[in-house]
């Protein structure tokens, strides 16, 4: 099992000093909870929150953060939401718990979204990561 998973979040409409494309690495041994929220109606936001224990952050605060929140998108520019179906599996969340069970033989795994629900699907993408 990798030590790491790694998302790799693109957004070319970032402004500076964010850069369009960036790699996120969390420790799998500090997760607490995964879970994937979001508006369930079609193009609405979607995003992916994990947790982690409190032993791997101490207290938190403002920097030692207790979540990260992935949003997750169907465009590089973060604007075209992601088209889900009630009663199938939730492919963000699915996403981040194979990538906590692979065995690459590595030191990180890659979280890659697949492509949405949509009758034309489209790619997702990791769009931001925002620490709280």
């Amino acid at each position: 099992m990798a030590k790491f998973i790694k998302f790799r979040v693109v957004n070319t409409a970032a402004g500076q000093p964010i850069s369009p494309a960036y790699d996120v690495l969390v420790n799998i041994d500090d997760i607490a909870k995964v879970a994937a929220t979001g508006a369930a109606a079609i193009g609405n936001a979607k995003t992916a929150v994990i947790s982690f224990k409190e032993s791997a952050i101490g207290t938190p605060n403002a920097t030692n953060p207790k979540t990260l929140t992935l949003a997750v998108n169907c465009d590089t520019v973060a604007t075209t939401g992601v088209t889900m179906v009630d009663g199938e599996t939730n492919t963000i969340y699915e996403t981040i718990t194979k990538a906590m069970t692979a065995n690459p033989g590595g030191v990180a795994s890659t979280a890659q979204l697949p492509k949405d629900k949509a009758a034309t699907p489209l790619q997702m993408y990791w769009s931001g990561a925002t620490w709280a």
